[in-house]
């Protein structure tokens, strides 16, 4: 997890909080920097009568910055803690906790096998080697940042450049600096990473970068949109980016991290099958959809498409939940022993012996051997008798009216008389005057109903940052569901119209509440 502010920890403390409660934590690791930056606010607090309650019960050791020695690739004889203890397979080495609802935290159960699995399934597939060199901003406390490059460069399975997060958001051109001086040959980073990179940097400064050394650039910890390859790889290319490096992969913490890596194949299939009939069929006409191969099925992971009812596997090309089974499944959720049995240990109906799959709550499907992801069983809409993605009405509202914020696009289902509706919300500059806002509404509902037949039950618009996201900025379009019917989204927006009647624009009757200052 990320760390609370330590001078300022109000608002970011309770995820400590609920996740020290949650493993019976019992010690904390820190430097003398926050541990000192902590000291000094609970002096602020004191001062200005705000009390912060740190977990209780925690031991806080401060430590100093080792010094890693590269030619040996260890620490000094000084770090010894863990000499003569073997840990075997299965015990616990980490609890990687998941972006699920913020109320009740669940912590994958790391084992050192799962680890051991990973890394050797990641250094062969990945190409991994001491002369590799990997440039990384994504968090250290996502299952990416953690074992898929710290945890790998600790291995030995390449030299490891880490930046911070928050200097990639502030000047994505870091990035690519650090790359070209290092010589980087893999990098990692959500789809969101790369839209910035092209928005944020300029066509002189890509220029001066060379680029030609990678061989991996991955994407991964959230959808991979067809429009953000295209754009990124043309906006490089003048860096000597090749296309053949760009990779999407698919993965989850309650397998460790990877499940397919190195995605190559693009596949456009019809859009009404799609919908009506969850069967993936190649087709090149105008109702189609492009999906990204997120890698070749292989011998160290066992991927089935299963049906999430019958529990019953589906041929090729049919769209089911992603049922996976490896060394690198997790061991569970931390003290959630039901939890753990429906999502770690499911049965293939029909199928002898079968047991142990991992459901992963995702839906793909396989063709020519290679995993499509299409999105999370939860957040699919049901409308009109249609399995609508909802990834599919976002890309539509990304570019329908200039106002509206790439990154803050979230759309859901409510319930409408009985049945579900459809939820829009969007995030637009906090000062847009009232013309932008109803326009935005406008715009939102004419492309909704072009693009997809569909109607919007609600179109929210809100200021940045409406949008829930988990840490790696992925959209939580469930939380935002939530805060739709707990009222706290609606308290908070810009604009909110509902839209009632038949599915017309014409014929729609809109109310409209404008948030008071």
């Amino acid at each position: 997890m990320y760390p609370p502010n330590p001078v300022n920890p109000q608002k970011s403390i309770e995820p400590l909080q609920r996740i020290a409660a949650d493993c019976n934590a019992k010690a904390v690791l820190t430097n003398r920097q926050y541990a000192n930056a902590r000291r000094l606010g609970a002096a602020k607090s004191l001062m200005t009568g705000r009390t912060v309650v740190w977990p209780a019960n925690l031991n806080w050791h401060a430590t100093s910055p080792g010094i890693m020695n590269r030619r040996t690739r260890g620490f000094g004889s000084s770090f010894d803690a863990a000499s003569g203890w073997a840990p075997s397979h299965d015990t616990p080495a980490i609890l990687q906790y998941t972006s699920g609802t913020t109320s009740a935290p669940k912590g994958v159960v790391i084992t050192y096998g799962n680890l051991e699995h990973q890394q050797e399934f990641e250094r062969r597939h990945l190409g991994l080697g001491l002369n590799m060199r990997g440039v990384f901003w994504v968090p250290a406390y996502h299952d990416f940042g953690l074992i898929g490059a710290i945890l790998n460069a600790l291995a030995g399975n390449f030299e490891l450049t880490l930046m911070s997060p928050l200097s990639f958001v502030r000047r994505p051109a870091l990035w690519f600096e650090v790359m070209h001086r290092v010589r980087a040959t893999h990098t990692v980073s959500p789809n969101f990473g790369y839209e910035l990179a092209v928005r944020k940097t300029t066509a002189e400064q890509r220029a001066q970068w060379d680029l030609s050394s990678l061989s991996m650039v991955m994407s991964a910890a959230e959808p991979v949109r067809e429009d953000t390859i295209r754009t990124f790889l043309e906006a490089f290319s003048v860096a000597g980016l090749r296309p053949e490096a760009f990779c999407p992969a698919y993965g989850l913490a309650e397998h460790t991290v990877g499940v397919t890596l190195f995605g190559r194949s693009t596949l456009r299939v019809d859009t009404h099958k799609l919908e009506a009939q969850g069967i993936a069929v190649p087709y090149d006409g105008p109702a189609s959809k492009v999906f990204r191969g997120c890698g070749a099925l292989t011998d160290d992971v066992d991927v089935r498409i299963v049906d999430p009812e019958s529990c019953a596997p589906l041929d090729e090309g049919r769209v089911g939940e992603i049922w996976v089974d490896s060394p690198s499944k997790a061991a569970g959720y931390w003290g959630k022993p039901e939890a753990t049995r429906a999502a770690f240990a499911a049965r293939l109906a029909g199928v002898a012996g079968s047991s142990g799959y991992l459901r992963t709550g995702d839906l793909g499907f396989v063709h020519d051997g290679e995993l499509y992801v299409c999105g999370r069983m939860k957040d699919v809409l049901t409308l009109a008798g249609r399995n609508i993605y909802p990834q599919d009405i976002e890309e539509s509202l990304r570019n329908c009216h200039p106002a509206i914020r790439p990154g803050g696009i979230a759309a859901f289902a409510i319930e409408e008389g009985g049945s579900e509706g459809l939820a829009v919300l969007v995030e637009v500059s906090a000062d847009a005057p009232d013309d932008v806002l109803s326009g935005v509404v406008e715009a939102a509902r004419a492309v909704v109903l072009e693009d997809h037949r569909l109607r919007c039950s609600v179109v929210v618009v809100g200021p940045p940052g409406s949008v829930s996201k988990t840490t790696s900025g992925k959209v939580q379009r469930f939380q935002c569901r939530a805060r739709w019917l707990d009222g706290s989204l609606a308290a908070t927006a810009l604009l909110v119209r509902r839209f009632d009647g038949e599915p017309s624009l014409a014929a729609a009757q809109t109310t409209a509440v404008r948030a008071q200052s």
